[in-house]
């Protein structure tokens, strides 16, 4: 009867140090480092094009380079063509990216393009490629808590493939 007495006391003490290593192997893994998502830019579709303001649909293509899914709540983001701004900002998003996964997603962005305005038409008409950048912070949910992820990726697009449907 004592080796059952002891036996249970090893057992009772012996638990929540075993239930405290479970959860703390729990929570690491909701705070294992994340890899940025790789963000590209895959068009811009105008909205409105006015002197005063021009609303664009901005695509990106977030490929989660993770090997779990990558829940992203918001992306802060600056679009940079040949060198000169497009658009910056921010966004919510609700977005679950599988691991390994891409998804395209739409950002509605007020700009002002009469800086890029000037020197557009020429680069479209001259340039075979045109240089992007992409750059900004993914928001991640970690368990109730937005983790800031930065992210900058550079590419080329064609012009066509850039400004879809907009008539100049």
């Amino acid at each position: 009867m004592a080796h059952c007495v002891r036996l249970f006391r090893r057992t009772l003490f012996g638990l929540p140090a075993l239930l405290a290593l479970y959860l703390a192997a729990g929570c690491a893994s909701l705070t294992a480092p994340w890899t940025a998502p790789e963000v590209a830019l895959l068009g811009v579709q105008p909205k409105l094009l006015g002197l005063d303001r021009q609303s664009f649909l901005v695509n990106l293509g977030v490929t989660n380079p993770n090997d779990r899914a990558l829940p992203i709540k918001a992306l802060s983001y600056r679009v940079q063509v040949e060198g000169q701004d497009l658009a910056d900002g921010a966004s919510e998003l609700a977005r679950l990216i599988p691991a390994g996964g891409t998804e395209q997603v739409d950002i509605e962005v007020n700009s002002n393009l009469l800086g890029l305005m000037p020197s557009l038409p020429g680069l479209l008409l001259t340039k075979n490629t045109l240089a992007w950048t992409v750059s900004g912070i993914a928001y991640v949910d970690a368990g109730g808590v937005r983790l800031p992820v930065p992210y900058r990726h550079s590419g080329t697009i064609a012009p066509a493939a850039l400004l879809s449907g907009a008539v100049f």
